[in-house]
């Protein structure tokens, strides 16, 4: 991780996905969760403030950046004393299996540089019916925008930690042995088209 890994994206990456804009689709993922619950990815703790307190008994939050989980540590909670934030990769969760009831993902899918990996070490650490909540952004359904998500990517990762615009969420997902449900995709007003097509919805462990 370089220095503008390390220092520069971290404030920057907190002021973007924090957009008001961005919060309804949070929060409208990260309710569904219950019981002992893992987010992929927590970033600087932007959806602690979305979980429904009587349903989530703990939080452990997991990011591979030192200095967003410092920005995460600071942020005051209203499930304070129920979070453990741990420096990981999702890749290789450090975790027993069938550990969680529930996983959360949110805009960083992305930027996991191996996100089948990933996908099948939280559906591994996930316990027998439980579920995958997600909110991400990806590939477009509309020929004209593909276009510019191929052009744009090699200029769009660097910038933005990795960053990918092409990836078939849903597809994702499923080829790890995933159910879908309760899921659609949209385009999220104001934003660009390219980097404003969403996923979300929820998936079970069978």
């Amino acid at each position: 991780m370089n220095f503008y890994e390390r220092q520069i994206l971290p404030p920057i990456l907190n002021c973007v996905c924090g957009l008001p804009l961005l919060n309804g689709y949070r929060e409208g993922i990260v309710k569904r969760a219950r019981g002992s619950v893992l987010e992929i990815g927590l970033g600087s703790s932007l959806n602690t403030k979305f979980y429904a307190h009587e349903q989530v008994t703990e939080i452990t939050g997991i990011d591979p950046n030192e200095s967003l989980l410092h920005i995460a540590a600071q942020n005051e909670s209203p499930h304070q004393g129920k979070i453990n934030l741990i420096r990981a990769v999702s890749e290789r969760l450090p975790f027993e299996n069938n550990r969680f009831d529930s996983a959360v993902v949110t805009f960083s899918l992305c930027t996991i540089p191996e996100p089948v990996l990933a996908l099948e070490e939280i559906k591994r650490v996930l316990r027998p019916g439980g579920d995958l909540h997600f909110c991400e952004h990806g590939l477009s359904d509309s020929p004209k925008v593909q276009k510019w998500q191929r052009w744009l990517e090699p200029l769009w990762k660097p910038l933005a930690g990795g960053c990918h615009l092409k990836r078939d969420i849903f597809s994702l997902i499923s080829a790890t042995g995933f159910k879908l449900h309760d899921h659609e995709t949209m385009y999220v007003k104001n934003i660009p088209k390219f980097i404003g097509y969403i996923y979300k919805g929820s998936a079970k462990k069978n």
